[in-house]
């Protein structure tokens, strides 16, 4: 059987920039939570949620007595309490029927209820995953109820929904699929709600991993005007990778429209943009890619439409990865913005400790130049955990939480944490 996490994960104008003097910010990294009992999830791979209490939301990829993963929350520390309290809400079972191996984010609807996709399981002992539900309980302390939207056959249907989930206006869930679809490189799809528990699939768009892209593992964001924007790992001019936009049919009715808004060349401006792209108030969208750039360690990027409408998307790589003492890999993180438009999100490997860090980009000052990088954390395994495995997530106060895949203690089953910009 095909090693999922080893396949996915060992894989304009430009502006190059330097990785040489780097600025140095106070560290304030501390961690809230280690997993370090197997039977209560290990190895969180991706993003957290967090509501208006601040309690945070999670997946485990693995862990449970099962090792199938679980849902998470971790609820802030009381008055006169240090420590955050970890509830597992669900555990996905051996038989994979109803899912199992999340490996992306969960969100939250207006009710409380969570939803998300597994990577596999959907059908006994088999499937290409799910898009489950899981309903927030009347009376708080009762069990979460997990109610499969739909499982997916690998099909035409689609297969391996890598990206999380998105709330589009029409009250609809829209997402990824990695796999499946006509030509076996993916899809976009939406779920339609019909009746308790039964959801709809309508596909938007198959992907040929041709010049129009190929195998979407990223989550899409929508526009005011209903346009969906998100990345491909592959396809493109030279097979690495594109960013896209959909945008719907007039009235509503018949297929989506596909525009590719840029293709990555792999020499200069990156390769494999895995988990999508954020916009800013202007349009502005911004991602980052696994490897490949100036110095082939990923790079952070910009494209922007163009001025006055009409005419090609220009791609600006804002920073070049080398490795370190400034992180590599920075593909898995998605990332996010603040009020002063800088940057934030982790890298994978690299730093001075090679574990990964926690980075911050800040964009040049009114009289033009360069980003740049600060790393305000540099993961050292124990016991802050290592290789950061998803971006990171402003939460109450302002302060940014995240997770590590591995470290933290002696399981090496991964940590969450929260850092202070």
């Amino acid at each position: 059987m095909l090693n999922l996490r080893a396949y996915l994960f060992g894989a304009g104008s430009l502006l190059a920039c330097s990785v040489a003097a780097l600025p140095v910010s106070a560290d304030t990294l501390k961690v809230i939570h280690t997993f370090s009992a197997i039977q209560k999830g290990a190895r969180p791979a991706a993003a957290l949620t967090t509501d208006s209490t601040g309690t945070l939301y999670g997946t485990t990829y693995t862990g449970d007595a099962s090792g199938n993963g679980t849902v998470f929350l971790l609820s802030p520390p009381s008055a006169g309490s240090k420590k955050w309290i970890h509830t597992v809400l669900h555990r996905f079972s051996a038989s994979g029927k109803k899912g199992d191996l999340p490996d992306s984010s969960v969100i939250l609807d207006a009710n409380g209820n969570l939803y998300g996709t597994t990577t596999a399981g959907g059908a006994v002992n088999g499937g290409a995953g799910v898009v489950f539900e899981l309903v927030r309980p009347a009376i708080e302390g009762d069990p979460w109820k997990e109610i499969v939207l739909h499982r997916f056959t690998g099909g035409s249907d689609g297969g391996t929904p890598l990206g999380t989930l998105v709330f589009g206006a029409d009250g609809d869930l829209y997402g990824t699929a990695g796999f499946g679809g006509t030509s076996g490189a993916g899809l976009v799809f939406k779920l339609s709600p019909r009746d308790a528990g039964h959801w709809k699939e309508t596909i938007l768009f198959n992907f040929g991993n041709d010049a129009g892209g190929g195998y979407p593992y990223s989550r899409p964001i929508f526009d005011a005007a209903g346009n969906l924007y998100a990345t491909t790992l592959n396809g493109g001019n030279t097979g690495n990778g594109v960013v896209f936009e959909l945008s719907p049919p007039a009235g509503g009715v018949g297929p989506w429209t596909e525009t590719v808004l840029h293709s990555f060349d792999g020499a200069t401006d990156g390769v494999e943009p895995r988990m999508g792209v954020i916009m800013d108030s202007t349009g502005n969208l911004y991602g980052t890619t696994e490897s490949g750039g100036s110095v082939g360690y990923g790079a952070v990027f910009e494209v922007s439409p163009p001025a006055g409408g009409g005419g090609s998307w220009t791609e600006t790589v804002l920073y070049n990865f080398g490795f370190s003492p400034d992180g590599g890999s920075p593909g898995l993180s998605g990332l996010v913005m603040d009020t002063s438009g800088n940057l934030f999100g982790t890298t994978e490997t690299g730093g001075t400790l090679h574990h990964g860090v926690v980075f911050k980009l800040a964009p040049p000052g009114q009289g033009g130049g360069s980003w740049t990088e600060s790393v305000m954390h540099t993961f050292a395994d124990s016991p802050d955990g290592a290789q950061p495995e998803a971006g990171l997530t402003f939460g109450s106060g302002g302060l940014l939480y995240g997770t590590t895949f591995y470290g933290g203690a002696a399981s090496e089953s991964g940590t969450v944490f929260k850092v202070t910009p």
